[in-house]
């Protein structure tokens, strides 16, 4: 009946046929992808892939005389499920090879609970060192969140010990361009600007002790900083053609 049936559908592409197929196999579905379902992978998750498995299964099957779908269809579903756990359900990637020696390691480590890692690396034919990797490979398949506290006295999380942007370097690389540009003026321009901007002194107040108007100081001010910003572009002008020319050099 079941070879009739995908001969049947595979002449005549009938979509209600390949419905009655899917509906007849799914309880073998269910069954293989339930023998996953230990693992925290969601059940429907898993059936999803063993369904989308089936109808590859069903495409590729060739109904000759006393050929079993079922004997062709499980080790398809099967190897689906397992890739499906390979490229899909680790948190962090990790290359296929540390994958497969983690399920070895795993399926070594139950049938041999009491084993060593010296003992376990002996049976599975591996260095010592490879048992341990494979072990800790297992913490890239759930990471934990960010939230996570840890076993530090002062409670700190894994978030707490992330780096952050260090601002002091740009701080400093800023007061060295504001030294530099500040040098092109000369000495009454140069102690205005130190004295409205690092001071914060007020224009009026400026003008007082130099005994000129705010007008004045206002006009001393936007011609010292146009020059001192002209000043900084054309360093970096001469700073790239210098980098261009060493990397044509190179």
């Amino acid at each position: 009946m079941d070879l009739a049936l995908i001969r049947l559908y595979r002449s005549t592409r009938d979509p209600r046929r390949l419905d009655k197929l899917v509906v007849r196999f799914r309880p073998m579905v269910r069954h293989i992808a339930q023998q996953y379902s230990r693992s925290n992978e969601p059940l429907d998750d898993l059936l999803q892939v063993g369904l989308l498995a089936l109808l590859k299964a069903i495409e590729r099957f060739d109904p000759q005389p006393g050929a079993s779908f079922g004997a062709y269809a499980r080790p398809t579903i099967s190897g689906e499920i397992k890739r499906h756990f390979r490229d899909h359900t680790w948190d962090l990637k990790v290359p296929r090879s540390a994958q497969e020696l983690h399920a070895k390691v795993s399926r070594a480590r139950v049938e041999h609970p009491d084993a060593t890692r010296e003992e376990l690396a002996e049976i599975l034919e591996v260095s010592v060192s490879q048992v341990r990797d494979a072990e800790l490979t297992r913490h890239a398949y759930n990471a934990n969140s960010l939230d996570f506290r840890t076993a530090d006295e002062d409670g700190s999380t894994l978030g707490d010990r992330l780096g952050v942007d260090e601002t002091g370097y740009r701080q400093v690389e800023d007061m060295d361009e504001v030294a530099d540009a500040l040098s092109i003026l000369g000495p009454r321009d140069r102690e205005v600007v130190q004295l409205r901007y690092f001071d914060e002194r007020l224009q009026r107040e400026i003008g007082v002790e130099h005994g000129v108007s705010q007008m004045q100081i206002s006009r001393i001010l936007n011609r010292s900083l146009l020059q001192m910003a002209d000043h900084l572009e054309n360093a970096d002008t001469v700073t790239d053609v210098a980098d261009d020319d060493a990397a044509r050099s190179a």
